[in-house]
């Protein structure tokens, strides 16, 4: 059997049902919102999955079909829904736990991950009112007047996240070893007495002395002469 293409996907977008009513927000079912969607007129729901309170995942359209949640840039865009509403309450836990990791699981399946590090306002994660900047900036043709996915929703918080998960741990800046701590102060040591003899110009000096005072040498050398009393 052959298997489905997949869309080419330039932007992950996030929305909530916008379900509630008198202060309280629902936890707004794909089911609901696919009937509501084809009392639209439209063949199915538009999103691709829909996050309920409790952090489960629901699947909505095929992601290998064209979506329908923001108008004009659905053709390369793949959208995530939370239930309830984003003006009433904030998303649950559960929910923007599992919203970071399914975002972060479509930036590496359709090969953005990279460009949303290297494109901090890029808006390759956005939530549904930021097609507005895009509309700004020449990207997208229709403008929208929704708080979509809420006004309780910061995505900017929810872009830091998500990077801060993306971008490696940095390594360490050095591993420490007793042996390898004392040959270096020796040979500083050796390297100093050097220099006094060799009466060396006062910038290769400064050099020297550059490399000896790094934090990352001094503290070597403290610990190495605090192991040895």
């Amino acid at each position: 059997m052959a298997r489905k293409a997949t869309r080419k996907v330039e932007r992950i977008v996030w929305h909530t049902a916008a379900h509630g009513r008198n202060g309280q927000a629902f936890d707004t079912t794909a089911q609901q919102i696919d009937q509501w969607h084809r009392e639209r007129g439209w063949n199915e729901i538009g999103y691709n999955v829909v996050i309920r309170f409790n952090g489960t995942i629901e699947p909505g359209r095929d992601p290998t079909k064209i979506p329908a949640g923001v108008a004009g840039i659905n053709e390369t865009t793949y959208h995530l829904c939370f239930s309830g509403h984003g003006d009433i309450a904030p998303l649950t836990p559960q929910q923007l736990e599992v919203g970071i990791q399914h975002t972060i699981e479509m930036l590496q399946k359709y090969g953005l991950t990279q460009r949303f590090l290297d494109e901090p306002d890029g808006l390759i994660v956005m939530g549904h009112r930021e097609v507005n900047e895009l509309v700004r900036r020449g990207l997208a043709p229709t403008p929208t007047t929704k708080t979509c996915p809420g006004r309780l929703v910061d995505m900017d918080k929810v872009r830091m996240q998500i990077r801060a998960r993306l971008q490696p741990t940095a390594p360490p800046a050095y591993v420490y070893n007793t042996e390898a701590a004392g040959e270096l102060l020796e040979g500083l040591q050796k390297v100093y007495q050097a220099v006094k003899g060799l009466q060396l110009q006062d910038d290769l000096i400064a050099e020297l002395n550059a490399f000896r005072r790094q934090p990352e040498i001094d503290e070597i050398i403290r610990r190495y002469r605090e192991e040895r009393g």
